[in-house]
């Protein structure tokens, strides 16, 4: 950054693609909370969500003009930071006087090395971006005080070591941040957020809403640890004041509030104050958080007064039904725990939103089957969407667990990539399962999703005069179709343990399941069901652009 400015700086933060496209995108609260605390003292700026985009990361800066900004800040982790760093140097290359600012997990993570590496990054800011990027702001006129600023990792004007600023304490209260009122420039757009309420028979429109930052516990693969464990949280009754305050913004009537804390249930009285402040701002709202198993156990008396407040579900972080894996993981917690967790909350009817991490590097045929029996024993079969049972651990920069196989695997990873988890397997039977799975999905997960979406769309909308039996085949092909991919698990693992004598002799096609009272194949299985739900109607989704996920 060089030389004064003489107005008042043209201001973008930008929240770079991770590579693949995702209809699930929501809003970067992150930056839209810094935008806004900039915004309440003085400061306009421009925001650009890019984050599911699968274009080029140059050619969207040059779409959307990223170099006539002062200041550009990305919110980068892992999987986005190639894209930020592509940005950055193009943005350098037209405008050397722009300011180019890092922030996020993995920015935190690796300061000094994205500093020492690559030139076009002026400053990381550390941990929580409001008030060290208002300063940043502040001081664009005096290069002497942009380097002094608290939080913040700064190139030397030498261009030597990185100067590495003294921490910043984190904002003692959350209630002196403006709401996250901030709009962005997206390549894509943003789907309509809503919630089915079963038990209300309607669907709602919803809000996300963060109440809380951090949480208290350790798990070892978790981000939330790079940004800081100081768990603080927000006044129940400013809570509700942003969904009235963003029903009147946006003109839509919001019913239902998705919690996208780190773990809302930290303090089980305060979830209840946060539950009785949105039902005396409406009685017919509804929402949902996600938490740790144990904290459900231990507060167990607190769950029944919830749902009477509109709790409909929790996002519960199972992760495994592995000791071994979990003690990796650094949960805490045996596998009894999840058992009982789930128990409880299946007999309270509060519905459970699986995390679940199926796979790590270390894992074995025995870790899969611990896995697979929890998930049929505890109901999950009929549980959608059926990504957890392709998910693999993910080694995130800063956190222990990356470490931990580091050190495991005699490797040293370089903190500009994310390792592929994928292959990365130590078991060779593991890695076969996992190879083969993935081919599953790819040919044929997505036809599923597609499938079951557009079929219970028609078991609503069969006209009365549909016979009984026909309604009655189209609610069993369902069923089967949701069990098809745990089906089709089962019989692989039962095959890795054997040695693979199915697979090797007849592929793939071999293990997979038979389906129904009549016993189709899966693709035949399928074709049924689509020719059902084309003939109620329902040919394509709508607003359909393709199926979830990604392999």
């Amino acid at each position: 950054m060089t030389g004064l400015l003489a107005r008042t700086p043209a201001i973008a933060f930008v929240n770079p693609s991770v590579g693949f496209s995702d209809r699930r995108k929501a809003k970067p609260i992150g930056l839209a909370y810094i935008m806004a605390y900039l915004e309440k003292h003085g400061y306009a700026s421009s925001g650009f969500d890019f984050g599911d985009s699968e274009d080029d990361a140059v050619e969207l800066a040059e779409i959307y003009g990223l170099d006539r900004f002062d200041v550009v800040g990305f919110s980068v982790y892992n999987e986005s930071f190639r894209n930020a760093v592509a940005m950055a140097d193009w943005i350098k290359s037209r405008h050397p006087g722009c300011l180019i600012v890092l922030g996020g997990p993995h920015a935190t993570a690796v300061h000094e090395h994205i500093l020492t590496r690559h030139p076009s990054v002026d400053v990381v800011v550390r941990r929580e971006g409001e008030e060290a990027m208002l300063e940043l702001v502040r001081a664009l006129d005096d290069r002497a005080a942009l380097t002094r600023v608290k939080g913040t990792t700064w190139r030397s004007p030498a261009d030597t070591a990185p100067t590495v600023n003294p921490d910043r304490a984190f904002v003692p209260d959350l209630d002196q941040i403006p709401f996250p009122d901030a709009e962005f420039v997206s390549h894509s757009g943003y789907p309509d957020l809503t919630y089915y309420d079963e038990v209300q028979g309607r669907l709602k429109a919803a809000l996300t809403i963060c109440s809380s930052r951090s949480c208290p516990y350790n798990c070892s693969f978790c981000g939330v640890l790079t940004i800081g464990r100081k768990y603080r949280s927000r006044e129940a009754d400013r809570v509700a004041a942003e969904l009235l305050h963003f029903r009147e913004r946006h003109g839509i009537h919001y019913e239902h509030v998705y919690f996208s804390d780190a773990n809302f249930f930290v303090s089980p009285s305060r979830a209840l104050e946060v539950a009785e402040a949105l039902y005396e701002a409406d009685p017919l709202i509804s929402f949902s958080f996600g938490t740790r198993v144990n904290q459900i156990l231990k507060a167990a008396a607190v769950l029944p007064k919830l749902k009477e407040r509109g709790l409909r579900f929790i996002e519960l972080g199972i992760e495994s039904a592995s000791e071994p894996v979990l003690e990796r993981l650094a949960k805490h917690v045996a596998p009894d725990v999840n058992v009982a967790a789930v128990r409880l909350l299946k007999r309270l009817g509060i519905e459970i939103s699986l995390d679940f991490i199926m796979l790590d590097p270390a894992t074995t045929l025995a870790d899969i089957r611990a896995n697979m029996e929890f998930l049929r024993d505890s109901g999950f079969y009929d549980y959608l969407p059926h990504d957890h049972l392709y998910t693999a651990l993910v080694l995130y920069e800063g956190t222990p667990i990356r470490g931990f196989y580091a050190e495991r695997l005699g490797v040293e990873f370089d903190p500009d990539e994310l390792p592929n988890p994928y292959t990365m397997f130590e078991v060779p039977e593991v890695q076969r399962f996992s190879d083969e799975l993935r081919a599953f999905r790819r040919r044929w997960q997505g036809r599923i999703d597609d499938t079951l979406a557009r079929a219970e769309l028609a078991l609503s909308a069969l006209p009365e005069e549909t016979p009984r039996v026909l309604h009655a085949q189209l609610q069993l092909d369902v069923v089967s179709l949701r069990h098809a991919p745990n089906l089709l698990m089962e019989a692989l693992l039962a095959d890795a343990e054997r040695g693979y004598p199915a697979l090797g002799a007849g592929g793939l096609e071999s293990l997979l399941p038979v389906l129904g009272h009549d016993r189709l194949t899966l693709d035949e299985l399928l074709t049924r069901t689509e020719t059902v739900a084309r003939d109620a109607g329902y040919a394509e989704l709508p607003g359909s652009t393709g199926p979830l996920g990604r392999d």
